[in-house]
């Protein structure tokens, strides 16, 4: 027993040491078609031939499985692979959908590793020192494949003890390699393998050497007298134990969807499509880095080359697509266009969760995002400045308020100086809202006889009237005056005129 535990021991220092110098490489095969296609999954079963740009004379770069089967290959124009594959769909290279794509890549390694290296175009690698998984390799590379696979991106994962192994593992990987011993997995990668565009490999290929093992077995000595120091270069990269630093990058914190139409857009409904899924992608992304959507932000590309952009700050930062997509289908409900659309860009502003600890009286909303919908929905009904919470206004006007779209949170109750004294004491007035048409008799300049549904009949006493007027340099002008009358019942009532039209403003308890 104690000599059983003695060897799992060993065993699993073994590994952790061997864990201190591995480096992992994620590779996106066909990475710019990958690219392409990721927002339109449905092409991927599908002949399809990515080109530079849509010409004639365009070359293709990469073709599907189903493309290369119908004989459709790299190099090909345009009118060759139609030829070859009649049923053949070409897609244009996309910039934006590229660089996405490559963001995604690393956010997505960034959080497996803290050391990672912006290789190349659909390839990152990926520093493995200290992290707790030695032995279970498979496993860990199992979680990043699915993590990417879920944002449309199929990957392959080697590991092995030095950067360039990884990548030649991740090459032949189906879906993971791990190279534990280096010697003969080089030995019998093919010389190919090593791209190298100098004429060394034509050489070595006359020469009958079609493995790295073959080409080992020279001598780096021999290989750099007869053919230079280019071949010498060319062996230290072949070699096992050849390291090298990674070049560390720490990813943006950008999360940036964009397309382009090939067809510009004319109605609502293939615009939300198209919205569904770049949520549905930013919502993957922010939830692999635990984050939510704080603020998210629209831009609409016009064919008149004009833009319709839009910012929106989610009132409870959230990742759920529902409501996400709830909050851009009401803004582009009531959206006008003078020309159809030709892009649409959404990005989002990442945030944490939001965390309050509220009192015990304390009262919030239970769906702040659904709350700011309806006012959406209230907006686009009524019209813009109609509907939102009130506040009072700078103003000497009675009643004036402005309209505040998007005061969500209850403002706190402003507190009173120790010093102040109490408010004047004195009988309350109850308004009447809105305000009750009247008509008033006036004897002597002074009210004289009122008729409203409050009250018919003469006036005992009468004091006013109080003139107030503002804003008289634009066209909202005003002014009014304000009576306080007591009929003969005994009743106080506050009459105003404006604009020649007397109402019942309220009464006096």
């Amino acid at each position: 027993m104690g000599g059983g535990g003695f060897a799992f021991k060993l065993r699993i220092f073994r590994d952790k040491l061997a864990a201190l110098n591995l480096f992992g490489v994620i590779h996106v095969p066909d990475f710019y078609l990958q690219a392409a296609l990721r927002l339109e999954p449905e092409l991927s079963s599908r002949p399809v031939a990515l080109l530079d740009d849509l010409s004639a004379k365009a070359s293709v770069l990469q073709a599907t499985d189903a493309a290369r089967r119908a004989g459709v290959v790299a190099g090909l124009t345009s009118t060759q692979a139609m030829a070859r594959c009649p049923g053949v769909v070409l897609k244009a290279r996309s910039r934006p959908r590229e660089e996405a794509a490559a963001a995604m890549l690393l956010q997505c390694a960034y959080c497996f590793s803290p050391n990672i290296e912006a290789t190349a175009d659909g390839v990152c690698t990926l520093d493995l020192q200290g992290l707790p998984v030695a032995g279970q390799w498979e496993a860990w590379a199992r979680k990043i494949l699915d993590a990417l696979a879920q944002l449309q991106l199929q990957a392959q994962i080697g590991v092995a003890q030095t950067p360039l192994l990884a990548w030649q593992a991740a090459r032949r990987a189906r879906p993971f390699l791990f190279v534990g011993d280096a010697e003969p997995f080089v030995a019998a990668l093919p010389l190919e393998s090593l791209e190298s565009a100098g004429p060394v490999l034509e050489i070595l290929q006359s020469w009958g050497v079609r493995t790295v093992g073959a080409f080992l077995a020279l001598g780096k000595e021999n290989i750099a007298e007869r053919l230079g120091p280019e071949a010498a270069e060319l062996f230290d990269l072949a070699s096992s134990r050849r390291a090298r630093p990674l070049k560390r990058v720490v990813p943006a914190a950008a999360y940036e969807e964009e397309v382009e139409f090939e067809q510009p857009v004319e109605t609502l409904e293939p615009l939300l499509f198209v919205l569904r899924r770049l949520i549905e992608q930013l919502a993957r992304r922010l939830e692999m880095a635990w984050l939510v959507a704080a603020e998210l932000n629209l831009r609409l590309g016009l064919c008149s080359g004009a833009a319709c952009e839009r910012l929106f700050v989610i009132p409870a930062p959230i990742s759920q697509v529902e409501t996400l997509f709830r909050v851009l289908r009401t803004y582009l409900e009531t959206v006008r266009a003078d020309s159809p659309i030709a892009s649409v860009r959404l990005s989002a502003k990442p945030g944490r969760p939001a965390t309050h600890q509220f009192g015990l009286f304390d009262a919030t909303l239970r769906d702040p995002n659904q709350f700011h919908e309806t006012l959406g929905r209230l907006t686009a009904l009524l019209g813009p400045g109609r509907a939102g919470t009130p506040c009072l206004a700078d103003s000497h006007r009675p009643e004036d308020f402005r309209m505040e779209p998007d005061a969500l949170a209850a403002p706190r109750p402003q507190e009173r100086e120790d010093n102040e004294g109490e408010p004047p004491a004195g009988p309350a007035l109850r308004r009447f809202r809105p305000p009750m048409p009247a008509t008033v008799e006036m004897r002597s300049g002074r009210p004289a006889l009122l008729r409203s549904a409050a009250y018919t009949g003469p006036i005992a006493r009468a004091r006013g009237p109080w003139r107030l007027s503002g804003q008289w340099w634009d066209e909202r002008a005003w002014e009014r005056d304000e009576w306080e009358v007591q009929t003969r019942d005994g009743v106080l009532h506050r009459l105003v005129r404006q604009k020649e039209e007397w109402f019942v403003e309220g009464l006096f308890d």
